[in-house]
């Protein structure tokens, strides 16, 4: 999980006001408090008092703040709570474990998960009573106010490279909410030190005093800094809110006027950019790129200006879905100083799609992504592209890209959205289905769907060609296989399904067809014999997808097993569903008994964008696959005037080629993120929109048509934060 601990925080409340309307009142009388009159922090932590956000206690009968005393997390989210001016409410019950309904700060750790502060730890706890860490309170501060880098402020901390809050400590230094400590001429930030109430009083201070003077341009973004060295043991009790003379130092050890021309290698990159380690980064499907060359030329800066982080997709690009993208998100970043040109290069021979990766940069601008020329080294496994300015770089498969497009160049035909359904069913016959299912209930809740498929019967009839599965008998070889081909007249607009048979192997027994005779007729071919090979049946439906699916129909799968995969699951397995997905192949899984793989099935469902259900016993077998299948059909039941089918799978496509998934709750999926704004009245209408050069890597044949795209889009309906501007 990217957020390690972003749960982060709050300060009693006797010490942190409660008012949601004070903080407006900024001519609050601020009374004295003995233990500041000489403290780093008087001036911060008064400017809250007089905003009516902090109260202080009484000690001693005299109004304190202990400054230096320490401040749990549910302490900070308090504070931070009462500063955003949060509504409050009741929560029914807790999301967290370890939070009772009775302690005392449930509702702000509820108004803070629920505005997607923070999501606790991976075991389910929240650990309100914990001390914070520095890390978590500016991972807070980044999150609960959307910050972003600021161009020019770019602060690079020794002792932060590899920390999970790297990036969020980089941007709240940029923002000039932190500082940290600079020893022996470098900078530290000491993330996992305790927080005090002072030091987290004083990072909010500074945010808050820049939305009233102006002095940030959140338009303005560069990417974070670089990872820095291993930590640097430090015992300074100066902070990030302090006055502890830190200077403004870049860390660089090489700087000049004067232009150069810089070349390194993989063991230069890991000694200076890379302080000792690799710079390398995954996706979240672990492919895995490494930095192993990079040459500047007229450059301006020295080695310390350059940093070059990889990041992954879902902590950039945190609402949305960037089709085909592959590998971490490459942050590069020369600290301000001007080079002519750049080549980054990649080792890439980890990625199995690396043939077809593009590099493209991210126009902070524009909002799109724009394709660099990029050289693939195949013997080598190394990957180059060339630039001349510092910004966020992504490695793009340009097939699934294109596939994107072209999968939303007919999301409608004749002004209504895609009416009928090519299925393939992906059915275990693994010998363990003699007990799960011993009265193959799954071939007769198959057949039942098969022959229960919509269609037009006003359309004109067709001819259709099909390949079967034939059982043929042959004196001294036994029983085996043929696949002869059979043709049939059908209506033209029609549902059509394929029957794929896996265990060990994997067989076709009907490629698609609206027959419903032919394909329940292979039905009967699967048997309950062999292992289970998961991954063998689904790669063997996105390739019959490929030969034999109609563009003009959407695709899902139907996949049903009752047990472990016997197969390791390999990094072209995970791949291959990205790459499923990218083809608008949505898979819908279930699991017969409790034996079931249901962590691999939820897996393979949600890579997908499809649902998973759990069957208890062959006999809810025809109930399940009919709930799956009147699922799959287009439909509004948010009745927000968006297609429910594309909110939440296909995805809403934008100008930029970047997807939006959002719910299609019948009850509260009108309001995704329960902004008080409908998806619609976020998304807009889809419209026209001619493909350019621009958009696509070099040579598309895609360029000059038309697709349907959200270009009317205003807000993220994902993003309760993210509201449309008036």
């Amino acid at each position: 999980m990217l957020r390690k601990a972003i749960t982060a925080v709050s300060i009693a409340s006797l010490v942190f006001g409660s008012s949601l309307s004070s903080i407006a009142a900024a001519d609050n009388q601020v009374p004295v408090f003995d233990d500041l009159k000489e403290h780093w922090s008087k001036s911060e932590v008064e400017y809250l008092v007089q905003k009516g956000i902090v109260d202080g206690v009484l000690q001693n009968g005299q109004p304190a703040i202990l400054p230096d005393q320490s401040i749990t997390r549910a302490e900070y989210i308090k504070l931070l709570v009462s500063a955003r001016q949060v509504k409050l409410a009741e929560p029914a019950q807790s999301s967290f474990k370890d939070v009772t309904s009775s302690h005392w700060a449930l509702k702000y750790i509820e108004a803070a998960k629920a505005n997607g502060w923070s999501d606790g730890y991976e075991d389910g706890s929240f650990k309100p009573d914990n001390k914070v860490s520095r890390a978590e309170i500016a991972a807070l501060m980044v999150r609960s106010y959307n910050l972003r880098m600021q161009e020019g402020n770019t602060v690079a901390f020794e002792d932060t490279a590899g920390h999970w809050a790297n990036h969020y400590v980089n941007v709240a230094a940029s923002n000039k909410i932190v500082e940290g400590d600079t020893v022996n001429g470098k900078r530290y930030f000491y993330p996992e030190k305790a927080a005090t109430r002072a030091e987290g009083m004083a990072m909010l201070t500074r945010y808050l005093k820049t939305t009233e003077t102006g002095a940030k341009d959140p338009k303005k973004e560069t990417p974070a800094p670089a990872p820095s060295p291993a930590p640097a043991p430090g015992t300074s009790g100066t902070t990030s809110g302090g006055s502890s003379g830190s200077d403004s130092s870049s860390g660089s050890d090489s700087s000049t006027d004067d232009k150069q021309n810089i070349t390194l290698g993989p063991e230069e990159i890991k000694n200076t950019i890379g302080k000792g380690q690799p710079v390398e980064g995954t996706d979240e499907l672990n492919n895995k790129i490494a930095l192993t060359g990079l040459n500047l030329s007229s450059f301006t800066g020295g080695i310390g200006d350059i940093s070059v982080e990889l990041e992954k997709p879902n902590s950039v690009f945190s609402h949305v879905s960037v089709p085909g993208l592959t590998g971490p998100v490459v942050e590069f970043s020369t600290n301000g100083k001007t080079f002519a040109s750049g080549t980054l290069t990649f080792d890439v021979a980890k990625v199995s799609n690396k043939q077809n990766l593009a590099a493209a940069y991210y126009n902070e601008t524009t909002k799109r992504f724009e394709f660099l020329p990029t050289a693939y080294t195949a013997d080598q496994g190394m990957l180059s592209f060339t630039t001349t300015h510092n910004s966020k770089y992504v490695l793009i498969d340009k097939e699934s890209w294109e596939q994107t497009f072209r999968a939303h160049l007919s999301t409608v035909v004749d002004g209504t959205y895609k009416p009928y359904i090519d299925f393939a069913f992906v059915i275990d016959s693994s010998g363990s289905m003699n007990n799960t299912d011993p009265k193959n209930l799954r071939k007769t809740a198959v057949t039942s769907l098969v022959y229960g498929l919509k269609h037009d019967p006003e359309s004109p009839l067709k001819t259709e060609t099909v390949t079967v599965a034939k059982s043929v008998y042959e004196e001294g070889k036994g029983y085996h296989f043929e696949y002869p081909t059979v043709t049939n007249q059908v209506y033209s607009l029609s549902d059509r399904a394929a029957i794929i048979d896996f265990d060990s192997e994997v067989r076709t027994y009907a490629t698609f067809s609206a027959h419903s005779q032919t394909v329940a007729d292979a039905v009967y071919h699967i048997d309950s014999n062999g292992g289970t090979n998961i991954f063998a049946g689904v790669r063997e439906a996105v390739k019959l997808f490929d030969t034999y699916g109609d563009n003009g129909q959407r695709k899902i799968a139907l996949l049903l097993t009752d047990g472990q995969n016997n197969f390791a699951t390999t990094q072209d397995d995970l791949n291959m569903l990205k790459e499923a997905f990218e083809k608008g192949i949505t898979i819908i899984t279930m699991g017969l008994s409790q034996e079931a793989d249901l962590s691999l099935l939820k897996q393979i469902a949600e890579y997908t964008g499809g649902m998973y259900f759990q069957v208890q016993t062959a006999d809810d077998l025809e109930a399940y696959f009919k709930s799956a299948l009147e699922n799959s059909y287009h439909e509004d039941k948010d009745q927000d005037g968006l297609d429910d089918f594309y909110e939440k799978t296909a995805g809403m496509m934008l100008e930029n080629g970047m997807i939006i998934r959002t719910s299609t709750d019948p009850l509260t999926g009108k309001d995704t993120d329960g902004d008080g704004f409908t998806d619609l009245e976020e998304m807009g209408q889809p419209e026209d929109m001619v493909i350019t050069a621009d958009m696509m890597p070099e040579g598309s044949a895609l360029v000059g048509k038309t697709v349907k795209v959200f270009k009317n889009f205003k807000s993220l309906p994902t993003d309760k934060n993210d509201v449309p501007k008036p």
